[in-house]
Parts: C-alpha cells; structure tokens; sequence
C-alpha cells in the first residue's frame, strides 16, 4: 500500500500518541506530520537524540541505547506522556524507535533496528538485523522508517500494511504480550498488589527488588531471611517508579518467568517503603545496605530532611522492620554497622554479619556481563 494512504488511513482512527524516535526512524515522525490530519494521531513528536536527552526521557541512563529494552521503555514513556497530554482519552499508544545504523564511521556491531509500541492492553516489540554493506544510510533510515510506520499501523487495527524491504536472511523478530487485567490496573494506578500464585498467602516478610535478572544472591537471601525471621519471605516487585515510567508488560512477564511456579511473587505498584508499609503493615523488609542508604538520604524526599522523618516515623507506626544484608559498595563490603543512619531508622534495623552471610552477586554486573560488544 502505498505510504501517504496508508497514513491517512491512520489519522482517519480513534488513536493518538506520543511517538520518539532516537535518531533513527526520525522520517516516520515527519512523513506523519506532512500528510493532512496528522493532529488527530499525533499528541507530542520527540527526538532525545544525546545521551542526556535519551537518560532525562527514561528517567535513567539506559545500558544500551538501541535495544529491545530500551525500546520497549521509551514506548511506555511515551504512553505515560500521552496520558498526561489526554488525560482518560481511550486509544492511546506510546511509541519509539531505537536504532543502530550507518554512519561515517565503521561499526563493529550489528546495524539494528528496534521498535516498540505501548498501549493500555499489550506491549509489542519488533526487533531487525540489517544485512551490513547492503544498504546507504538512507536506505536504512528508509526501512527503519517503514518498520516503525507499520509497527503504528499495526497497533490502530489497519490490516493494510507496508512492504519491508527486506534482503537475504533479514527476518523482523517480535515479542507481543496482552497483559492480564490486574497488571493493567497495577500500571493504571488502580490497583495496589497482585499476589502470584493467586492464591498466596499474605506475606509477614518481604525481599522487594527489581530482579533483573533474578540470581543466586536472592534466593539464597531469601532462605537466610526466611529461617533468621521464622516465615516465608515472599518477593516484590514493583511495577511503578517514582522517577522512572512502569515496567512494561514484557519485562513483567520476562521477570515472573524466573520464579517458580509455586514461589510467592507479589506484584505491586507501591515505589516508596512507606507505601508499602502501608499495604504490608507490621512487615519485615529483607533488604541491602544501599536500600537502608537511600530510606535515610533526605534527597529522596526533595531534599527536606523533615519529610524523611516524617516517612520513617510513618514507617515505626506502621509496624515496618528491615532486615538488613550487606553489599559490596565501591571495593569495600559494607554491612549496617557501617552506616551512619538516623537513630529512629536504625531501631527498626536488624542487620547480618558478614560472618555470618554474604553474596557479591549482582544484577548489573549480570547484565553487563550479557551486552554485545562493539555496538
């Protein structure tokens, strides 16, 4: 189908969104602002192409700019502008184009396009290795562009589609996920925990993390807090940040896939401790000393000490209690004696000598460890 119909044939539908592009796929945003109605489709068109542009979109520094990751995070900030821009407007999306392409200097790594599209009900992800030396730089915006223009198309419910361009073995990868109603009311703030297995009991321990990827280090933490506290510790993750958009559903979906079936995995949208002592009250949290840090540092709380006593006053009445584990921070293993932390958070502290237990894994060095070199 020809481009300019099929996106008129987008404009002319009940959806809009927030579109980013980082660099490349760039065309799509102005081949939708050039055909006639581009206002009835398009809320907001961004290009956080520097580094600092990309980490101040996402809230954080991403450990690769083009990626399926990355680009499935931009899309749910993207769809979380939307809903700021539209408010309870139906038919949002948010989406975003990742891209590693040709430039005036040889790249090691792979020519790549990523593509992600958000929306209320599903994540959906498409990723493209190009066929290196076989297209111009603008050829590849060029498929980059109509990767993207489809991905849109896709997502409005228009059958019609557009031609890829694809040579030799190119093949476009997808991961698609439609979320359950309770992690759609989790990420649309009705809803504040989902236990998995449903039918798991309420938890008197907890060890909240991100668990990306889930490793030895937790669950042997988890065994250790479970016999020192005396009952089961379930974990948490939580879907929402602070300063940061919701975990998108294939990342919730990724991350529940590395529990077993029967092990207690309550999902949440509580960022704070004080929220989650609020939900969990008389709770004890099975921490790492870089968690105590950041509940005493007042720039978690604007920068006003007041608020971080009134937090952890809060958290004392709620009948809140950390376990604490310790870390390797920089070279040294610190444990809670350590710390130098206000005396009413340190009465609701219990921490584990190193003696007595310690693990250096760690989800980033993990991650790190997994990156593809040369990109």
């Amino acid at each position: 189908m020809p481009r300019d119909a099929l996106i008129r044939q987008i404009h002319e539908t009940a959806h809009r969104g927030v579109l980013v592009a980082t660099g490349g796929g760039s065309l799509l945003l102005s081949d939708l602002l050039q055909v006639p109605g581009a206002s009835a489709t398009v809320l907001e068109a961004r290009v956080p192409y520097h580094a600092n542009a990309l980490a101040e979109f996402l809230g954080a520094t991403p450990e690769q700019a083009a990626s399926a990751s990355t680009a499935c995070d931009l899309a749910m900030a993207a769809y979380v502008r939307a809903q700021a821009l539209a408010g309870d407007e139906r038919d949002l999306f948010g989406l975003a184009v990742t891209a590693s392409l040709a430039t005036t200097k040889a790249k090691r790594g792979e020519h790549r396009v990523h593509v992600a599209v958000q929306t209320a009900a599903s994540t959906r992800s498409l990723s493209l290795a190009l066929a290196k030396g076989e297209r111009t730089r603008a050829e590849e915006e060029t498929l980059c562009r109509d990767l993207a223009l489809d991905a849109l198309a896709h997502a409005v419910g228009i059958r019609s589609r557009i031609a890829l361009d694809l040579r030799g073995a190119e093949h476009v990868g997808e991961e698609h996920i439609d979320a359950p109603d309770g992690w759609r009311a989790l990420i649309a703030g009705e809803s504040a925990a989902l236990p998995r297995p449903d039918v798991a009991p309420y938890p008197r321990a907890l060890l909240p993390g991100a668990f990306n990827p889930l490793h030895d280090g937790h669950r042997a933490i988890a065994a250790d807090a479970a016999r020192r506290l005396a009952t089961p510790v379930a974990f948490e993750l939580c879907v929402r940040n602070v300063d940061k958009p919701p975990l998108h559903y294939l990342a919730i979906a990724h991350r529940l896939a590395q529990f077993e079936p029967a092990t207690p995995v309550w999902l949440t949208g509580l960022p704070t401790f004080v929220e989650k002592a609020r939900h969990f009250p008389d709770a004890r949290f099975v921490v790492g000393v870089d968690t105590i840090v950041r509940i005493a540092d007042p720039r978690y709380y604007g920068d006003d000490p007041v608020a971080r006593d009134q937090a952890i006053t809060e958290l004392r009445e709620r009948g809140a209690g950390f376990l604490v584990y310790g870390r390797r921070i920089g070279r040294r293993f610190t444990v809670l004696e350590d710390l130098a932390l206000p005396a009413a958070l340190q009465v609701l502290c219990e921490g584990v000598p190193e003696a007595e237990f310690r693990s250096d894994a760690s989800s980033t060095l993990i991650r790190k460890a997994g990156l593809p070199k040369g990109a």
